[in-house]
């Protein structure tokens, strides 16, 4: 058993007296924070509840406490939802972007998809980052159902899957529509739809089968009455990094109806959707460049009968033959949709079935397996098992080429789900581990990025031995274990030989050091020594020599599995001899928190003056390593639980909000001076729950649920980033170490044993 699963064994009495209170979910970056009930909903009438707008510290305040625990007599856990039985809303936190199974995935061809069927005055999308968007709009006589707000009854989610959504409609009130969206491979999607008439006449329903794209297509023609074919381009520096000669740029494309279109028309703008609202007759030309493309079908559909329709959407990359592309397409047209329905599903099986809160974290927790799977990727290149990518909609390329360290703490998640295809994402280190130890700070299929600076090679935070011994506590696979002993020595002697710059124990980021420490940008401390690349090299680093004691000690717990008790010995006392300097040396009685130390003193403070006394998130990973005292965690955590401090809106910041470089507005990319980042996040709360600080490991989880429903509601993504205070981001999306989530849902409310 696992600190985290020992500590969150609990009766289900104390999980129903969640740290919260009632009170409308919807939050306003304008407003007070309002603490909303885990249901998602007002309490009912006679339920317990706290005026409105009132204050997080003033509701506190006023509790009456028992075991430490606010009291609420609002409705109980939600079943077990599952996938394949969501029934979610438009205005529901449930994630709906989508892309190939593993089986058929591809590397240097891989168009996901994104539903947007929630946004006003838009019709049900199917929307990519750069290859377009397609739908299909349905008009009946003169009324044209252009917009979900004017439908006769509004989408519903049934099912929502990796690779498949389903939803059902009626965009007429006498036409049922289920519509079945599967993203079958790298290259091809389909919409297949089933429209049932409940009128007592025939119905001559319209099918207006639309493409759009900001930037203009070519070589536009029409194939038949059927399919369009077209080609686009998306740029290698949108997709990598490191430049990749297999890569084309080019791609063909097909758009493939199931009928022949009775009219067509194509626009030099991409107003294809406003064409359709018009009414009107179609220019009847679809050639060269353009930006919208339409194909119209009429459907009649008899009394109190049904008829399907199929759209077929497919890219390929233009070095090869667009006739296998046109042919590939057209065998979709007759592909049944149950067994692949049934395979999407079977994807979760093992999975377990939580008793939420609320049906909200129901389908949280379930977005968040979704989104781990999701993003993993078959063997291919150097990468001999499977492996990740960071996103796979939207496309980035640093997040393209391979995986990190830290991002494979979301295996920590994934491991529940499949655990054989976790170990196998972290056999991708093994399998490019050089013999000195050392693994790059990124491996992927097709590279090893090691960013050497000054002769030295540039790893990544040490989480690789923990995470690889989390992952066998559920697989209790010992060849996997054997392995990641292996491998995992290795790397760790490696680290204490190179990183121990200063002979004292203490461990110093090295190579490009500022992507070394994962924190890379906006970090109150490198700021203060310039944010160079070489800034984090400046200090004994706390987090990093924390990490090692987790590293070493997951060795230890290794080598004791394996009937080597020599070996967990040395680890032991390695761990150990890092856990006292970091105990010792690193503590601040005064303030009561952990910083970094200056490497030109010792001290916590440079020879020229420079205070390193910031009070950053890594300053709670004492407790996450188990290395504080008792005494320690206790001041850690009223530090932690001040609202002026970490105690935010939407979780913990990655800085203090009294330090007055902090900033919780989220504007760009990868901040450390105030964003909420899930994976830090997890940290802490691992180590609340390791200190028997159940309530507020609770209470921290509800906070970064509220973060997460609220985009999740609004936009159906995860964010790689959240502000601590306020709604708005700007910050990637589907972010695959988000999934870490279902991790922290397990720990309180999933199996008690690994």
């Amino acid at each position: 058993m696992s600190n985290e699963q020992s500590a969150s064994v609990s009766n289900s009495a104390s999980r129903a007296t969640v740290a919260t209170a009632c009170a409308a979910p919807a939050f306003d970056s304008r407003e007070p924070f309002r603490v909303p009930h885990p249901s998602g909903a007002s309490c009912p009438k006679g339920g317990s509840s706290v005026k409105a707008g009132a204050s997080l510290g003033h509701m506190l305040q006023r509790a009456v406490l028992l075991t430490g625990l606010l009291v609420f007599s609002c409705p109980g856990p939600a079943r077990a939802q599952t996938p394949g039985d969501l029934n979610a809303k438009v205005d529901d936190p449930v994630y709906t972007t989508y892309a190939a199974p593993m089986s058929r995935s591809e590397y240097f061809v891989d168009e996901g998809y994104h539903l947007n069927d929630y946004t006003p005055g838009r019709a049900i999308s199917y929307t990519t980052d750069t290859a377009g968007d397609f739908g299909i709009v349905w008009q009946l006589d003169k009324s044209i159902a252009a917009d979900v707000n004017g439908f006769a009854s509004k989408p519903i989610l049934r099912r929502s899957f990796t690779d498949i959504a389903q939803l059902d409609y009626r965009p007429f009130s006498s036409i049922r529509i289920r519509e079945t969206f599967v993203v079958y491979s790298s290259r091809l999607a389909f919409i297949d739809v089933e429209i049932t008439n409940e009128s007592g006449k025939p119905v001559p329903l319209v099918a207006n089968v639309w493409y759009q794209r900001p930037d203009p297509v070519t070589g536009a023609a029409r194939v038949g009455r059927d399919m369009v074919t077209f080609a686009h381009v998306e740029p290698a520096n949108l997709w990598f990094e490191t430049p990749q000669p297999q890569y084309d740029p080019n791609f063909n494309d097909v758009l493939l109806v199931s009928e022949p279109a009775e009219a067509a028309g194509s626009f030099a703008n991409p107003d294809a959707l406003d064409a359709i609202r018009g009414g009107g007759a179609l220019n009847g030309s679809i050639a060269g460049s353009v930006r919208g493309i339409v194909l119209r079908e009429s459907l009649s559909v008899p009394a109190h009968g049904s008829r399907r329709f199929r759209v077929v959407r497919g890219v390929a990359p233009a070095s090869g033959p667009i006739a296998t592309l046109e042919s590939s397409a057209r065998k979709l047209l007759a592909q049944p949709v149950a067994p692949l329905i049934a395979e999407s599903e079977a994807q979760y099986r093992r999975a377990p079935r939580l008793k939420l809160p609320n049906r909200d974290w129901q389908m949280v927790y379930w977005g968040a397996l979704t989104l781990a799977r999701q993003q993993m990727m078959p063997p291919a290149g150097m990468a001999k098992t499977n492996y990740y990518l960071f996103s796979r909609e939207p496309t980035w390329r640093w997040g393209h080429e391979g995986q990190v360290f830290h991002e494979s703490l979301s295996m920590l998640a994934y491991a529940w789900m499949n655990p054989a295809s976790a170990e196998d994402s972290q056999r991708v280190f093994m399998q490019r581990q050089e013999s000195a130890g050392y693994i790059g700070y990124r491996v992927g299929p097709f590279v090893t990025q090691t960013y050497p600076v000054k002769g030295e090679q540039t790893t990544s935070a040490p989480f690789f031995s923990w995470t690889n011994w989390e992952i066998y506590q559920i697989s209790h696979d010992r060849k996997f274990l054997a392995e990641s002993y292996r491998s995992g020595t290795a790397f760790a002697d490696y680290i204490l030989k190179t990183r121990d710059k200063d002979g004292d124990g203490f461990m110093v980021w090295g190579g490009n050091a500022m992507l070394e420490c994962v924190r890379d940008s906006d970090d109150a401390v490198w700021h203060l020594f310039g944010d160079t690349d070489d800034s984090p090299s400046r200090v004994k680093a706390l987090d990093f020599t924390t990490m090692m004691v987790m590293e070493t000690r997951s060795l230890a717990e290794m080598a004791r599995t394996l009937g080597r008790p020599a070996e967990a010995h040395k680890w032991q006392q390695q761990s150990d001899r890092l856990a006292t300097l970091v105990r010792t040396r690193m503590w601040d009685p005064k303030t009561g928190f952990f910083y970094n130390l200056a490497r030109d003193t010792g001290t916590f403070t440079t020879a020229n003056g420079i205070s390193l006394k910031r009070k950053e998130v890594i300053g709670f990973l004492p407790m996450w390593a188990g290395i504080a005292t008792k005494a320690q965690a206790a001041r850690l955590v009223q530090h932690l639980t001040d609202p002026n401090e970490f105690w935010r809106h939407y979780g913990v910041p990655t800085l203090s909000a009294d330090d007055p470089y902090y900033q919780p507005q989220i504007k760009v990319c990868c901040q450390w001076n105030g964003a909420v980042w899930l994976l830090w996040n997890y940290l802490v709360f691992h180590g609340l729950l390791r200190y028997g600080y159940r309530a507020q490991a609770e209470e921290l989880l509800r906070r970064v649920m509220a973060a997460v429903t609220y985009q999740l509601d609004r936009n159906h993504r995860f964010w790689e980033s959240y502000s601590p205070d306020f709604t708005t981001l700007h910050s990637p999306k589907n972010y695959i170490w988000d999934s870490i989530l279902a991790r922290m849902m397990i720990a309180l409310y999933g199996p008690s044993k690994h």
